[in-house]
């Protein structure tokens, strides 16, 4: 998966180590580095890094490892994500089910969720929610699919999955 990572530092040396080295360290390949001298405000210069990361723990060890860092302000976390993807529908009364607990029980197994369309006319009405699931591997996507169906039977909701 490739990661654009953005962030403010200061334009001293050793600034930019902070956010290289938790990269390095946690198995990310950084693929470039850009500084932003033309949007430099004061002493604080914009850095983007661009790199590649084997899967989302990955990620999430490195961005946990950066924004601990002293001095080092994260502007924008975007990553391209090759992997996985399938696209559902819930069809029923999706909020007030908790549309919200159902994507937290998707982040547990380790997929994103993203692209979240709804269709709500009034709070009586029956709601529809679009979202694809995204996973690093088959297996997660499986593992988070077969969780949707056990919810949606719970909370008395229809599931249309891709």
């Amino acid at each position: 998966m490739n990661v654009e990572l953005e962030v403010d530092l200061p334009d001293q040396p050793g600034q930019l180590i902070k956010c290289l080295e938790p990269i390095s360290t946690l198995g990310g390949n950084i693929l470039r580095i850009t500084h932003h001298r033309d949007r430099k405000r004061g002493q604080i210069t914009p850095v983007s890094i661009h790199f590649e990361v084997e899967n989302m723990d990955v990620l999430e060890q490195i961005r946990d490892a950066i924004e601990q860092q002293q001095g080092v302000h994260v502007v924008k976390w975007e990553q391209e994500f090759v992997g996985f993807k399938r696209v559902v529908l819930l069809i029923g009364h999706v909020f007030e089910k908790g549309i919200t607990d159902i994507i937290i029980h998707m982040l547990e197994y380790g997929v994103l969720v993203n692209e979240v369309n709804a269709r709500i006319t009034r709070r009586e009405d029956v709601s529809t929610v679009k979202f694809s699931i995204l996973g690093d591997t088959e297996e997660k996507i499986h593992g988070a699919l077969q969780k949707l169906h056990e919810i949606c039977k719970e909370k008395d909701l229809f599931l249309i999955r891709s």
